[in-house]
């Protein structure tokens, strides 16, 4: 499992096998090709070069080794991950909006207002 973190650095997901997980290890969204989709079929934005992207381009979340993006904290040391529950059925995937151009600055939103979009 990948943790992923929020703009202070701190874990706030996991990715595991293309779906997002959420510290507890409840399937909150995955990914279809680029772009991330939650389990009710909403396209909330695009996953690229390590960054979580809103619709306007700019980062809500990173991986380690993300890059093209705003800095990056020093990451927090990962809790240790949740245990995978059995994959969530995918819904069809919804049409994929143009994302925004990759920005350098990050999101207004906050990772559960990204969700929540």
């Amino acid at each position: 499992m990948e943790p992923v973190f929020d703009r202070k650095g701190q874990t706030i997901a996991w990715i595991h096998d293309g779906r997002i997980l959420n510290r507890a290890g409840e399937h909150i969204a995955f990914l279809s090709s680029e772009s991330i989709v939650d389990y009710a079929g909403r396209h909330l934005g695009v996953f690229r070069s390590g960054f979580v992207r809103d619709h306007s381009g700019h980062a809500v979340a990173y991986v380690r080794g993300a890059t093209g993006g705003p800095l990056t904290p020093l990451p927090a040391v990962p809790p240790l991950p949740p245990s995978t529950p059995l994959p969530r059925v995918k819904p069809m995937p919804p049409f994929t909006p143009l994302p925004g151009m990759p920005s350098v600055l990050w999101s207004r939103l906050s990772w559960d207002q990204f969700l929540a979009s």
